[in-house]
């Protein structure tokens, strides 16, 4: 209802209110009428007075129907007052959280600066050692042209020599002078060869030892295949499939869809762990039952609440609860954890003192130990893993190689430790690290 339609329906209301409590004074006075015992003149003002009231009530009630901020300034003011006072804690809590961000943002914008000038820094070293191989080279084939060039005035002087004996001692003296550029030439060829064949020699030995390194990574890896293997064989035979307290296999549940949604993730993944299970051996008591796993109701219970209980995103992660023998049902625990950060950019997840005098294959040994206490340290603080108990690939090869070929040129023990170069969180499938190598 529009104001001023508004203001006219209040005053003809108002008026015809008053003329109604005044036309029943009038009457009340004019027959001398008496209500609750008071006196004809009391009665008429009691009249008037209830007019009145009638007036203010209507007033507030056609206020009230016709507009809804008038309800809310007369009923919800406090709540509003409140709901504002809370809108602005949460906006000043909200703007603290940017602050620190923006921070962190800066933070991170000047470690990868950082990164980037020793990146450049280690391109120009390699431009200028290029640049000094080529000039060497360069510088050869100017003595070497140089030194065809004084065979050529020797040979042109022992000619004239023998052709002209009366310039004997002219040509005697060239020829000396000819012989000592020819020996300073050549001594100059042989120090120049000398550093050509050093640096040769040096890029050989790096190519060597990234060969060698390539090849012990690959005899590793199937040394490693080869373990798994047997290892594998072994524990089928020997009848331990699942060894207590083992990771079997943790996803990643979205807890802000809707319940149905939750309970099919949590199926799904109840149903992996199923087939892992029975392809590693563990079987159901019953033969016709394909489902081979046990569970603690109280356990499981209180992780499907829990992600019930959840809107975001939590980890689901199932464990063996003791060792399981080949043909027994697997008994199994689950474990839930909020994603979460674990590791803030920065932080050291795992290091280890590697001595590069051992030579490769002790420090690709020993940087692959490293790389299992990351798997381990990431493990322990929830993040997610496959059914091989790994969170993903953690660095790459070339990486991998670059950090064993520079421990072996420091040629002594150093420091190296597992950076996360930015915040690492639970549901994150490979963590996001690197290597620092520090001198001890």
């Amino acid at each position: 209802m529009g104001g001023v339609v508004l203001i006219i329906v209040l005053t003809i209301a108002g008026g015809i209110i008053a003329y109604a409590g005044d036309r029943i004074g009038m009457k009340v006075g004019r027959k001398r009428l008496s209500i609750f015992g008071l006196r004809p003149k009391y009665t008429s003002m009691v009249i008037t007075i209830i007019t009145g009231v009638v007036i203010a009530a209507c007033t507030l009630l056609v206020l009230s129907l016709a507009s809804e901020n008038v309800r809310i300034a007369l009923f919800e003011i406090r709540e509003l007052q409140d709901s504002l006072a809370t809108a602005n804690t949460d906006l000043e809590a909200k703007m603290a959280e940017v602050d620190v961000l923006s921070a962190r943002v800066r933070e991170v914008a000047d470690e990868y600066d950082a990164l980037e000038a020793k990146f450049e820094a280690a391109n120009q070293e390699l431009e200028l050692v290029s640049q000094e191989r080529a000039r060497a080279l360069h510088e050869l084939s100017r003595v070497e042209s140089d030194l065809r060039d004084s065979e050529i005035k020797l040979k042109e002087t022992e000619t004239r020599y023998r052709q002209a004996g009366a310039d004997l001692v002219q040509a005697s003296g060239e020829l000396d002078r000819a012989r000592s550029e020819i020996a300073l030439l050549e001594g100059e060829k042989k120090s120049l060869e000398q550093d050509v064949s050093s640096l040769s020699a040096a890029q050989a030995s790096l190519e060597r030892s990234l060969e060698q390194m390539k090849l012990d990574m690959t005899a590793q890896a199937a040394t490693s295949a080869l373990i798994m293997a047997e290892a594998e064989k072994s524990s089928w035979y020997g009848e331990i499939v699942f060894r207590a307290k083992e990771v079997v296999l943790g996803e990643v549940v979205d807890c802000s869809q809707p319940r149905d949604d939750v309970n099919g993730q949590v199926t799904a993944l109840l149903l992996r762990v199923n087939e892992i299970a029975s392809r590693r051996g563990a079987r159901s008591s019953r033969e016709d039952d394909p489902f081979v796993l046990l569970f603690d109701e109280g356990n499981y219970l209180a992780a499907i609440q829990e992600l019930h209980q959840s809107d975001g995103k939590m980890i689901f992660r199932v464990m063996s609860y003791k060792n399981t023998w080949y043909g027994d049902p697997l008994v199994v625990e689950v474990e839930v954890f909020p994603d979460a950060r674990i590791y803030s950019a920065g932080d050291v997840v795992a290091a280890r003192t590697i001595d590069g005098a051992t030579g490769g294959a002790e420090v690709q040994k020993q940087l692959l130990v490293l790389m299992e206490d990351v798997n381990s340290a990431c493990i322990s603080r929830g993040m997610t893993s496959d059914e091989e108990g790994r969170i993903g690939t953690i660095m790459t090869i070339s990486d991998f190689t670059s950090a064993i070929v520079e421990i072996v040129k420091r040629n002594a023990s150093v420091n190296v430790q597992a950076v996360a170069c930015q915040d690492i969180w639970r549901s994150h499938k490979s963590p996001p690290v690197e290597l620092v190598i520090k001198r001890i």
